[in-house]
């Protein structure tokens, strides 16, 4: 399965040393969205789920969008994503932290 991952946040861009990539996950046409994350690594080797999740959500600094579709509750972390999904990581306006 592969997946098209897209920072839009220049924090996030930095983190990972790349602004947009390909990226294959599996051998199967799905994976369940947590996977997804857990498989798309940053620079210093954590992955994007390390990054941006804090107690199995999305964190309040970020927005996850999958197909065009935020995504913030816990349950749709396990939910399967299939082969080609865009994913798009931006930072969220409206938290406290500047970016």
């Amino acid at each position: 399965m592969r997946i098209i991952f897209n920072m839009l946040s220049n924090q996030a861009a930095k983190a990972a040393g790349w602004r947009a990539r390909a990226i294959q996950v599996n051998d199967k046409g799905e994976a369940r969205l947590d996977e997804v994350l857990k498989a798309v690594t940053l620079a210093d080797g954590s992955s994007v789920y390390d990054y941006i999740i804090e107690a199995d959500r999305v964190g309040n600094d970020w927005i996850l969008i999958v197909n065009g579709i935020i995504i913030s509750d816990e349950s749709v972390l396990k939910t399967n994503v299939k082969d080609n999904v865009q994913i798009h990581l931006r930072s969220n306006p409206n938290s406290r932290q500047r970016w």
